[in-house]
């Protein structure tokens, strides 16, 4: 019996779908305390009538597609350069002294004021994309320059004495060594990018697809049902729980917790 107890509580994803029937039990019991629920907090029961719904229409599928593309767009380009800055001053003391006050103001910009910068400058259509490389960048950056610097100085040391190519060790060591602070990087930001993908979409308006596009034309169709929204958002959260469970994967494959 201990063993199968232990079994349990030592298994992550176990422990995970827990939380997420927890989640939905709270939402219930919120959503029932409240009086009118579908005009302040859909409950999950609604929710998923409304979701139903809306995956029986096609437009659904070319928001997310949408909404996904731009993700990935802004993503993939922001993990080359955070890859290619993280790699240089995990290796150059000074470089990463010198772009540590980059790092620290891109963290703080507030998102909302990137989104209307951008929107200003390229439009509602690109906006979005911007942000999203913006947001990312700094957390891949910083990812890539943490598993450089969590080699051990005992490495570093062999690394120095055994290779005559300065290149050598950087890509057949350091990168390899780095690659589970690197990928855990990924699956944080992508989460958060793909959020603040849609909160763009949803303040610029006027871009042509995506998620956010649908949020804001349920609101504004019928602003006392708030079903659809959550519906939407029921989809989002999909896809954020599907990347926390590969972060979860790999903290597991590499002992990293």
């Amino acid at each position: 019996m201990k063993k199968l107890v232990k079994t349990f509580t030592t298994n992550n994803y176990f422990i995970f779908s827990l939380g997420i029937i927890f989640v939905f039990l709270m939402w219930f019991v919120f959503s029932f305390s409240l009086k009118e629920g579908n005009l302040f907090f859909p409950s999950p029961i609604e929710t998923f009538k409304s979701l139903g719904l809306l995956l029986s229409k096609p437009f659904i599928y070319a928001s997310i597609g949408w909404t996904l593309l731009r993700t990935f767009i802004g993503f993939i380009i922001s993990f080359l350069l955070a890859m290619i800055l993280g790699i240089l001053a995990g290796n150059i003391h000074w470089l990463e002294v010198f772009l540590k006050p980059l790092i620290t103001v891109l963290k703080s910009i507030p998102t909302a004021a990137l989104v209307f910068l951008f929107l200003v400058m390229s439009g509602s259509k690109y906006a979005p994309i911007y942000i999203v490389f913006l947001l990312s960048f700094p957390i891949l950056y910083e990812s890539v320059v943490g598993g450089m610097n969590s080699i051990t100085k005992e490495i570093n040391d062999a690394i120095r004495i055994d290779s005559k190519k300065s290149l050598y060790p950087i890509f057949k060591v350091k990168i390899p060594l780095s690659l589970p602070y690197v990928i855990v990087g990924l699956a944080s930001s992508f989460a958060l990018s793909l959020k603040t993908e849609v909160m763009a979409e949803i303040i610029t308006g006027s871009t042509d697809e995506g998620l956010g596009c649908a949020i804001s034309l349920y609101r504004n169709s019928d602003p006392t049902n708030l079903s659809p929204i959550f519906a939407i958002a029921l989809i989002i959260i999909v896809f954020v729980l599907i990347v926390d469970l590969i972060g979860l994967f790999i903290k597991k494959r590499f002992d990293m917790e």
